[in-house]
């Protein structure tokens, strides 16, 4: 069940809004995350979010395990969310940096991603995401920075 938490001296912004509203379980999703079979938000909460998803058979490669590549379109998606925690509606970012460490195969899900604000500066934005297999280990790692800008 999609759920949303906000800290309550957290004030509401359009990224929380959008990010609430992708956990509700009620989303139309954009066309380009359909396409990738990339799904929603499970939870969120100021410089945290977790995303379940369920491992699509597509993906595999001809060994059976998830292609190396797609760890980065899921890492740049929950990377993205977790940083939407912490702007302020006068901010907007874009990836500068994205860098998966790879574990451990991943052959079945559903896999577990969280993702974590490090660090933010007043031009730089760091996030962990965590990618958790169904038996509790963990298959990678990745951090991703967010190159941060005021919005015009």
């Amino acid at each position: 069940m999609p759920t949303t938490s906000h800290a309550s001296d957290a004030p509401d912004t359009h990224w929380r809004d959008r990010l609430s509203y992708l956990t509700s379980g009620n989303v139309d999703l954009p066309l380009l995350v359909q396409k990738l079979s990339l799904g929603g938000l499970e939870h969120w909460e100021p410089g945290h979010v977790r995303k379940v998803w369920a491992l699509e058979p597509d993906f595999l490669n001809a060994e059976g395990f998830l292609f190396g590549g797609y760890y980065g379109v899921l890492a740049d998606q929950v990377a993205t969310f977790a940083a939407m925690t912490v702007l302020g509606n006068e901010e907007v970012m874009r990836t500068a940096s994205l860098h998966v460490d790879y574990y451990r195969p991943i052959a079945e899900g559903p896999l577990t991603l969280t993702g974590n604000v490090t660090n933010k500066s007043s031009s730089l934005l760091h996030v962990e995401i965590h990618f958790m297999r169904p038996d509790g280990k963990l298959a990678a790692r990745a951090q991703a920075v967010f190159a941060l800008r005021a919005a015009t």
